[in-house]
């Protein structure tokens, strides 16, 4: 345990610029959602809908799928084997612990959570909206995270940490704008992410090689 300790202070201080811009937005989220209720949450980012949003972020959220997930751990493979096993076992590793985790709370979706009001929600267009009780937590979120996390740890350039936190949270959005998830299926999607791929880090993860210039 003591060296598992020393692996995962070691691993957050090689993710301080990517955590802490995190720790403050969920901060920020938690203290807002303290003062509305989920349904004021929902429908405040649910108006939200722009022309633009509409075309872009169906396209944004597919960074979050399982294909991506694929393509992603299967590039790095070929040509950084090393973080290509890493980021694969970790995507397998917060999958499962949020697979779990959607049978065992079997919360539903805004679609069959406001399945009286559906005429005061707006949906993108062409986007398939899913409607089943595997709203909590959101599986794109934590995907998105996954990959943020093992590429800014193995960024050479701790700035391009800033850039893959910016993605995944563009991807958490997304989610909530194509009214697939609520604002705490995403919030808790982002700390599972980052949280369970730390710890898969400080297990497996390899300081030899280094991603970016």
């Amino acid at each position: 345990m003591r060296v598992f300790l020393e692996r995962f202070k070691q691993v957050y201080q090689r993710l301080i610029l990517f955590l802490w811009p995190l720790i403050t937005v969920l901060l920020g989220i938690l203290l807002a959602r303290l003062t509305v209720s989920r349904t004021t949450a929902y429908f405040f980012i649910n108006h939200l809908h722009t022309t633009a949003g509409d075309l872009i972020f169906p396209y944004i959220t597919e960074l979050g799928s399982t294909v991506a997930a694929i393509l992603l751990s299967t590039a790095l493979l070929v040509f950084r084997r090393r973080i290509g096993m890493v980021l694969g076992s970790a995507y397998l590793f917060t999958a499962a612990i949020g697979g779990v985790l959607k049978i065992w709370i079997g919360f539903p979706r805004p679609h069959r959570y406001f399945e009286h009001r559906l005429h005061d929600i707006y949906f993108v267009p062409g986007v398939q909206v899913l409607d089943n009780f595997r709203s909590f937590p959101s599986g794109h979120t934590i995907c998105a995270f996954t990959a943020a996390t093992v590429l800014a740890y193995y960024a050479r350039s701790k700035y391009w940490s800033l850039l893959y936190l910016v993605l995944a949270m563009l991807v958490g959005y997304s989610r909530m704008y194509m009214s697939q998830h609520f604002l705490e299926d995403v919030t808790a999607g982002a700390m599972i992410g980052v949280f369970f791929t730390m710890v898969w880090l400080s297990i497996f993860g390899g300081k030899e090689e280094q991603l970016s210039r």
